[in-house]
């Protein structure tokens, strides 16, 4: 890009002034800004439903990661609101012989089933530290170990209340032990949520990176999007022509092969001047500082992004 801008520039000081009686004409180029497109999670790229060139709408589905770790979240997720909130309604209720024996057996099943899931867990950590399977999986098997000591510790509590009649305390503690949970099931579907990607607004997919079986990390762009609002002019003036621009000013171009007078805004006017080539700051170099500006058109698809043209000025 700097290659670029510096042939601009100089091609702004060979052609200064030229143009028709009345007009003067600049040198300047079509620029677009991409959009690229990436999930916050890492996985496997399941679909890519787009390609190069494709014209996209505002909200159309994009590309698709496997899902199927953040699936098993929320489904282990799912099944520990429902149970916790089986525990309230049994809290509130008053207790007999049967059921305390019930919680018991139900400590001795999750106190098997936290065993079996302590095996797991080193299996899957010794596989992951030789690369054997994605983080996720190992991610996985690590939430389950976890909800499992935790739904110990509900039945072992469940058991000392139902020993000692319900308490208020206890309730409430339950009630809060939902309540987290139901948000950690809202965050393990919001996560589900961000491996599929869609486009934020229309636009044209300008390149994709990944092929469908690929591993794609976290924030790695899969796509890049090129929108009409990121599609613009860009050229340099002279210092003696700022005083005629100004934002929001009408200004026409033409190029190669296109048809003349093409309308266009100023949206930019750089602050700060720039030298092409570089020179030491003098009276004499004064004449050859130079502004970059920018102006945006709404003949979107009738410029591709490098494609030099010529801005006319009056």
């Amino acid at each position: 890009m700097k290659i670029k801008h510096y042939a601009i520039l100089v091609l702004t000081l060979l052609l200064l002034g030229c143009g028709h009686s009345g007009e003067r004409s600049y040198q300047g180029y079509v620029e677009g800004d991409n959009i690229y497109l990436a999930s916050p999670n890492s996985g496997i790229l399941k679909e890519l439903l787009v390609q190069r060139g494709q014209t996209v709408t505002k909200g159309q589905r994009l590309f698709q990661l496997d899902s199927e770790p953040q699936a098993q979240v929320i489904k282990q997720y799912a099944s520990d609101l429902e149970q916790a909130k089986s525990l309230l309604k049994d809290l509130k209720n008053p207790r007999r012989a049967p059921e305390v024996e019930a919680i018991e057996a139900q400590i001795e099943q999750v106190n098997a089933q936290i065993k079996l899931t302590e095996i797991r867990v080193k299996r899957y950590q010794s596989l992951y530290q030789k690369n054997a399977i994605e983080k996720d999986r190992l991610d996985e098997i690590l939430a389950t170990y976890d909800q499992q000591k935790k739904l110990r510790d509900q039945y072992e509590a469940n058991l000392t209340l139902a020993k000692m009649g319900s308490r208020s305390d206890q309730i409430k503690a339950q009630e809060a032990q939902i309540q987290a949970i139901a948000a950690k099931l809202n965050e393990a579907k919001w996560q589900l949520a961000q491996k599929t990607v869609y486009a934020p607004a229309a636009g044209v997919i300008f390149d994709t990176y990944y092929r469908p079986g690929e591993f794609v990390g976290a924030q790695q762009a899969v796509v890049s999007l090129l929108t009409p609002e990121n599609v613009h002019i860009e050229f340099y003036v002279p210092v003696e022509e700022l005083a005629r621009l100004s934002v929001g000013k009408k200004i026409t171009f033409t190029c190669s092969g296109c048809q003349p007078d093409n309308p266009a805004l100023i949206s930019y006017i750089a602050p700060e001047a720039e030298y092409a080539p570089p020179l030491i700051y003098s009276r004499e170099n004064y004449d050859k500082l130079v502004f970059r500006v920018q102006a945006r058109f709404d003949n979107f698809h009738a410029f591709k992004p490098g494609q030099p043209v010529t801005v006319l000025l009056q």
